[in-house]
Protein backbone atom coordinates (compact mmCIF):
# COMPACT_ATOMS: atom_id res chain seq x y z
CA UNK A 1 0.00 0.00 0.00
CA UNK A 2 2.45 2.23 0.27
CA UNK A 3 4.27 2.33 -3.11
CA UNK A 4 0.67 2.31 -4.30
CA UNK A 5 -0.43 5.99 -2.10
CA UNK A 6 3.31 7.43 -3.11
CA UNK A 7 2.73 6.51 -6.48
CA UNK A 8 -0.68 7.61 -6.97
CA UNK A 9 -0.26 10.87 -7.58
CA UNK A 10 0.12 10.09 -11.08
CA UNK A 11 -3.13 9.09 -11.60
CA UNK A 12 -4.13 12.19 -9.83
CA UNK A 13 -2.44 14.56 -12.34
CA UNK A 14 -3.24 12.48 -15.26
CA UNK A 15 -7.00 12.29 -13.92
CA UNK A 16 -6.94 16.32 -13.47
CA UNK A 17 -5.20 16.94 -16.96
CA UNK A 18 -7.73 15.04 -18.57
CA UNK A 19 -10.73 16.69 -16.77
CA UNK A 20 -9.18 20.17 -17.36
CA UNK A 21 -7.99 19.63 -20.90
CA UNK A 22 -10.72 17.14 -22.27
CA UNK A 23 -13.41 18.17 -19.70
CA UNK A 24 -13.86 14.32 -18.75
CA UNK A 25 -12.16 11.98 -17.99
CA UNK A 26 -10.50 9.21 -20.40
CA UNK A 27 -11.88 6.23 -21.45
CA UNK A 28 -9.01 3.84 -21.61
CA UNK A 29 -6.07 4.02 -19.37
CA UNK A 30 -3.05 1.71 -20.06
CA UNK A 31 0.10 1.23 -18.15
CA UNK A 32 3.08 -1.36 -18.17
CA UNK A 33 2.90 -3.85 -14.99
CA UNK A 34 5.50 -5.75 -13.45
CA UNK A 35 6.88 -4.63 -10.07
CA UNK A 36 3.51 -2.64 -10.14
CA UNK A 37 4.34 1.14 -8.86
CA UNK A 38 3.51 3.01 -12.50
CA UNK A 39 0.77 0.89 -13.08
CA UNK A 40 -1.23 1.17 -9.87
CA UNK A 41 -0.30 4.56 -8.92
CA UNK A 42 -1.88 5.53 -12.30
CA UNK A 43 -4.88 3.06 -12.04
CA UNK A 44 -5.71 3.49 -8.24
CA UNK A 45 -7.47 7.17 -8.93
CA UNK A 46 -9.17 5.71 -11.23
CA UNK A 47 -10.28 2.11 -9.86
CA UNK A 48 -14.14 3.15 -9.27
CA UNK A 49 -15.13 4.83 -12.17
CA UNK A 50 -16.13 1.80 -14.18
CA UNK A 51 -16.45 3.98 -17.11
CA UNK A 52 -13.08 4.55 -17.67
CA UNK A 53 -11.73 0.79 -18.58
CA UNK A 54 -7.93 -0.22 -17.16
CA UNK A 55 -5.58 -1.82 -19.17
CA UNK A 56 -2.58 -3.30 -17.67
CA UNK A 57 0.18 -4.75 -19.93
CA UNK A 58 2.78 -6.64 -18.93
CA UNK A 59 6.20 -7.77 -20.67
CA UNK A 60 5.71 -10.33 -23.55
CA UNK A 61 9.26 -10.63 -23.89
CA UNK A 62 10.35 -13.11 -26.46
CA UNK A 63 6.48 -14.83 -26.13
CA UNK A 64 4.91 -15.93 -23.88
CA UNK A 65 5.06 -19.66 -25.50
CA UNK A 66 8.77 -19.46 -24.97
CA UNK A 67 8.71 -18.77 -20.84
CA UNK A 68 11.01 -15.86 -21.42
CA UNK A 69 8.87 -13.23 -20.40
CA UNK A 70 7.63 -11.30 -17.67
CA UNK A 71 3.59 -11.92 -18.04
CA UNK A 72 2.87 -12.82 -14.40
CA UNK A 73 -0.69 -12.28 -14.54
CA UNK A 74 -1.66 -13.42 -17.94
CA UNK A 75 1.00 -16.79 -17.48
CA UNK A 76 1.84 -16.87 -13.89
CA UNK A 77 0.36 -19.28 -11.60
CA UNK A 78 -0.82 -19.00 -7.49
CA UNK A 79 2.12 -19.28 -5.87
CA UNK A 80 4.01 -17.78 -2.86
CA UNK A 81 7.13 -15.32 -3.33
CA UNK A 82 8.65 -13.13 -0.43
CA UNK A 83 5.33 -14.94 2.07
CA UNK A 84 2.75 -13.52 -0.26
CA UNK A 85 0.24 -15.30 -2.45
CA UNK A 86 0.49 -14.00 -5.75
CA UNK A 87 0.27 -15.14 -9.76
CA UNK A 88 4.09 -15.95 -9.90
CA UNK A 89 6.07 -16.87 -12.75
CA UNK A 90 7.42 -20.71 -11.47
CA UNK A 91 8.51 -23.98 -13.01
CA UNK A 92 7.00 -27.25 -12.97
CA UNK A 93 7.58 -27.67 -9.68
CA UNK A 94 6.65 -24.76 -8.45
CA UNK A 95 10.10 -22.77 -8.51
CA UNK A 96 9.85 -19.30 -8.68
CA UNK A 97 11.20 -18.74 -12.98
CA UNK A 98 13.47 -16.03 -13.90
CA UNK A 99 11.32 -13.28 -15.64
CA UNK A 100 12.18 -11.82 -19.10
CA UNK A 101 12.08 -8.13 -20.03
CA UNK A 102 14.61 -5.59 -21.46
CA UNK A 103 13.13 -2.84 -19.52
CA UNK A 104 14.13 -2.97 -16.03
CA UNK A 105 11.53 -2.87 -13.24
CA UNK A 106 9.37 -5.03 -15.16
CA UNK A 107 11.72 -8.61 -14.91
CA UNK A 108 9.88 -9.25 -11.64
CA UNK A 109 8.56 -12.35 -11.78
CA UNK A 110 5.46 -11.57 -9.41
CA UNK A 111 3.02 -8.37 -9.94
CA UNK A 112 3.03 -5.80 -7.10
CA UNK A 113 -0.33 -6.63 -4.84
CA UNK A 114 -2.25 -3.86 -5.81
CA UNK A 115 -2.57 -4.84 -9.51
CA UNK A 116 -3.06 -8.17 -8.51
CA UNK A 117 -6.01 -7.86 -5.92
CA UNK A 118 -7.00 -5.77 -8.74
CA UNK A 119 -6.89 -8.54 -12.02
CA UNK A 120 -8.18 -10.76 -9.31
CA UNK A 121 -11.00 -8.88 -8.92
CA UNK A 122 -11.98 -8.50 -12.76
CA UNK A 123 -11.64 -4.63 -12.75
CA UNK A 124 -8.78 -4.98 -15.35
CA UNK A 125 -7.66 -6.25 -18.22
CA UNK A 126 -4.01 -7.50 -18.78
CA UNK A 127 -2.49 -7.46 -22.17
CA UNK A 128 0.78 -8.65 -23.68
Amino acid sequence: MMVRDFHRVIGEEARAQMRKLGGKLPDVIVACVGGGSNAIGLFWPFIKDRRVRIVGVEPGGHGVSTGRHGASLGAGAVGVLHGSMSYVLQNDDGQIAEAHSISAGLDYPVPDPSTRTTRSGGDSNTSR
